[in-house]
């Protein structure tokens, strides 16, 4: 029989731990999948509810964590309650990144605005040009999600530009650069 592989120390930010998404267990992959089945959280993402089934979904994140397209976490609370997801994904180019997308699910409606999300992206601000050295952080969100919007700006993102995409939805877009992220949170 072959021992299970060492679980990776989770990383605390705030008041969320982050786990990598290759180490949830089966209970955390439903709730992650109930998530992206939910039509209101469909909508804010300015996508349809997912339909795929679960075995084929956890195929494919599990597939993008592998090849090194995508780092994910899971969202804990400080009480190992699964709530979410927090991913740098597109990562320019694979092998050495040095710019890439982030993107966040708080999928616990109970705990939106309570400051969960932006705990998670500081510790994957942390990941990304800490550890990674990633120079560039983009993300897109639906221009009227002002919850989302007010998050990513109180963690350093600069708001660029509003977009036209499909289904006529217009979407915000950030950036944030490393040496930004430094000068604010460099400490002395």
């Amino acid at each position: 029989m072959r021992a299970p592989p060492p679980q990776t120390p989770p990383i605390v930010s705030g008041k969320v731990l982050l786990k990598p998404l290759l180490e949830m267990t089966s209970r955390d992959w439903q709730l992650f999948y109930r998530y992206f089945r939910d039509k209101e959280i469909a909508l804010l993402n300015g996508s349809s509810p997912m339909y795929m089934p679960l075995w084929l979904f956890k195929r494919v994140v599990m597939g993008e964590e592998r090849s090194g397209e995508r780092q994910g976490y899971g969202i804990y609370t400080l009480q190992n309650q699964f709530i979410g997801s927090v991913e740098l994904y597109d990562l320019e180019p694979v092998k050495t990144p040095y710019r890439g997308e982030l993107g966040i699910l708080i999928g616990e409606k109970t705990l939106w605005s309570m400051g969960y999300g932006t705990d998670a992206m500081k510790g994957i601000l942390e990941i990304a040009f800490g550890k990674l050295k990633l120079e560039r952080l983009r993300l897109k969100t639906l221009e009227h999600n002002a919850r989302a919007r007010k998050a990513f700006e109180k963690v350093g993102f600069v708001f660029e530009r509003v977009s036209v995409e499909t289904r006529h939805y217009n979407f915000a877009h950030y950036s944030l650069e490393r040496s930004r992220w430094l000068e604010k949170n460099l400490k002395v």
